[in-house]
């Protein structure tokens, strides 16, 4: 019996997911140890006979009294009945509990224990209900015996060894000996050998001893490198653009991991719809490979615009209001990767912003980005404004696929004027008390109004790096997302600022994913002005509140999806909300968690995406949600 790797270009045809853990990286192991332990050990195979005593015919429906496993060492009762699938009080159904004995039994083959064998009996115990009892024989557990290895030159046996993680005397299963064989595929494929093939052979099951010896023959190919990149579909970008991105170069010996990132990174720049995950072709010359991306470019210009309703909610707040941002942005000016983006927003805090970044200078992987803002935050209850004009300039860079390092000068002007002492300020929201349906009962004024003006100049410097493997970054599916950013500033302000953001992707069942994010910042220093202080509440923070409702020196929020994936960039998902910021008085003191939950959707059109987000506070009715619109245009 051979067992081989399929060759370089039917394997990347064969493969819907386009980036093979090398050209021949699956090994076609259908049969691989079972069938032949099967073979050998045939005759001790359980005999399964869940009808003893054979119940009658009378059309009864039996439940399930009680459920009992014993003579089991090597796995647990607890794990036997999450294997079984069946409980106390679920219907009989033979054809169930055969099934659930065939899975207990491809676990403990999975485990090594292939002497396991089974008696199952099934009780009749009253006149509808039975007792299904379940003997385990587990028998010796299989060991791993002696491993040899021909044809391995660039490495030795120890290195293999080590990649395939059995050694003589551990428990031997099928399932670790694949994935070990997965890993020493992946080392030959990541040092430019991706058409290896490894026939696993000279199986010798010894019963007696308990264990299997085994060969691993492998055929370790020519060193293979890229021949050529090739890009199509460009009508827009320029190639240039495209191949200073990729970590692969015409000419150099291959590397899968090059290769995924390869298209990790196309996929992530947002120049185009459509990347197909066909990556790799059988080049014209002797070992060498093609680089072929086939890309759909996608329209790079985004216009979008935020609607926020809110509801009157309490006595100071009694009229419902309109909140609203304008975002508009170019990633790919002229095809040459420059971005600039608008930013306005409305509301309480007022933000006005340009941006403009410059890629590639002097042709080295560096960014350079300006920008200028404009802030004015309204005291919803003083109708006190203070103001900050500000300006950055920031230099970034990517390295080793995944990190970006940032740099950021910035220059700050605040004018605070000082709030009347019979009024409370913005930061005495964290001085309210709420009644059980969220409505405002009474506020106190805090130290903080009586505060002098601060008016004065803030010069910045932030350091920032972030790691991101997400596999797309419009509806990742998997991977992460975590960055931390720390701010020094002097002037008439001197003050430190914090901030981490760690966002998480788990895949779960077919186009489902849990998104979780959890996000801290906090400031710390002397003659803080309220537009340093962190603000929580609304559609990117904490859904169901208003925008920037809450404010404050520290701030911790996590936000928890569940998703459906229903497109390309598309998705259905419902949602919970919590987070809180500390008191500005007393900044080691968290107001009381704030939560909120709801469900919302992405839905992607030729023209944008649509944003749908509907929020409701704890403790809201249903009427009382908040929603969020945010109505986005591609152009």
């Amino acid at each position: 019996m051979r067992h081989r790797t399929r060759k370089a270009a039917r394997h990347i045809e064969s493969q819907p997911s386009g980036v093979p853990r090398g050209l021949c990286a699956q090994i076609i192991m259908n049969c691989l140890i079972g069938f032949l332990l099967i073979l050998v050990l045939g005759q001790r195979a359980a005999r399964c006979d869940a009808t003893n005593p054979k119940l009658s015919d009378d059309k009864t429906n039996y439940l399930i009294r009680q459920i009992s496993f014993q003579g089991n060492e090597g796995l647990d009762r607890k794990a036997l009945s999450k294997i079984f699938g069946l409980h106390a009080g679920q219907p009989y159904h033979r054809d169930e509990v055969m099934a659930g004995l065939a899975r207990i039994m491809g676990e403990y083959r999975k485990s090594g224990y292939v002497f396991a064998s089974i008696n199952p009996e099934v009780l009749l115990i009253s006149v509808d209900q039975v007792h299904i009892r379940v003997r385990i024989n587990e028998g010796s557990q299989i060991r791993t015996g002696q491993i040899t290895m021909s044809g391995n030159k660039l490495y030795s046996f120890s290195e293999l060894q080590r990649e395939l993680g059995l050694r003589e005397g551990i428990p031997f299963s099928q399932f670790a000996l694949e994935r070990g064989i997965d890993r020493i595929l992946a080392l030959y494929s990541e040092h430019g050998h991706p058409k290896i093939e490894i026939e696993p052979s000279g199986f010798q099951v010894i019963p007696d001893h308990g264990r299997v010896d085994l060969h691993l023959n492998i055929d370790e190919g020519n060193e293979v490198r890229i021949g050529e990149i090739r890009l199509t579909g460009l009508k827009k970008t320029k190639s240039n653009v495209i191949l200073r991105e990729l970590p692969i170069q015409t000419g150099e010996v291959f590397d899968q991991r090059k290769i995924d990132q390869s298209l990790r990174s196309l996929r992530n720049l947002g120049y185009f719809s459509e990347v197909n995950p066909q990556l790799l072709e059988e080049g014209n010359e002797p070992d060498t490979i093609v680089f072929h991306a086939r890309m759909t470019e996608a329209r790079t210009g985004r216009f979008n615009g935020v609607i926020g309703y809110a509801p009157p909610s309490s006595d100071v707040d009694n009229a419902p209001r309109l909140t609203g941002t304008i975002e508009a942005s170019e990633e790919n000016l002229f095809g040459t990767g420059r971005r600039a983006s608008f930013f306005w927003k409305s509301g309480l805090l007022r933000m006005l912003r340009f941006g403009y970044q410059e890629p590639w200078v002097f042709g080295k992987p560096a960014n350079i980005g300006v920008e200028y803002a404009q802030l004015k935050q309204r005291n919803q209850f003083t109708d006190a404004e203070s103001e900050e004009q500000s300006g950055s300039v920031t230099v970034s860079t990517q390295f080793r696929g995944v990190f970006e390092g940032a740099l950021a000068m910035s220059y700050k002007r605040i004018d605070y004027p000082a709030v009347a002492p019979s009024y409370p300020s913005t930061t005495g929201t964290r001085d309210f008390s709420f009644g059980s349906d969220n409505q405002l009962l009474h506020f106190q004024p805090n130290s903080i109004a009586n505060a002098r003006p601060q008016n004065g100049v803030k010069y910045g410097v932030t350091f920032s790096l972030t790691r991101d493997n997400r596999n797309y970054f419009l509806n990742p599916t998997s991977g992460r997302r975590d960055s931390v950013a720390l701010e020094f500033s002097r002037g008439d302000f001197r003050l430190r600022k914090l901030w981490v953001d760690l966002q998480q992707y788990f895949p779960t069942w077919r186009k489902q994913v849990i998104a979780v994010g959890l996000h801290a910042a906090t400031t710390w220093g002397s003659n803080i002005p309220p537009t340093e202080l962190f603000f929580l509440g609304g559609a990117n923070t904490l859904r169901g509140y208003d925008e920037d409702w809450f404010l404050g020196p520290r701030r911790v929020f996590t936000n928890l999806e569940y998703r459906l994936i229903v497109g390309r960039a598309s998705r259905i998902f419902v949602f919970v909300d919590m987070g809180s910021v500390t008191q500005v008085n007393r900044p080691s003191i968290f107001d009381p968690i704030r939560v909120g939950y709801g469900f919302g959707m992405r839905l992607e059109s030729r023209g944008g995406l649509l944003r749908i987000d509907y929020g409701l506070a704890e403790g809201s009715s249903a009427l009382q949600g908040k929603i969020h619109v945010n109505l986005g245009t591609s152009f």
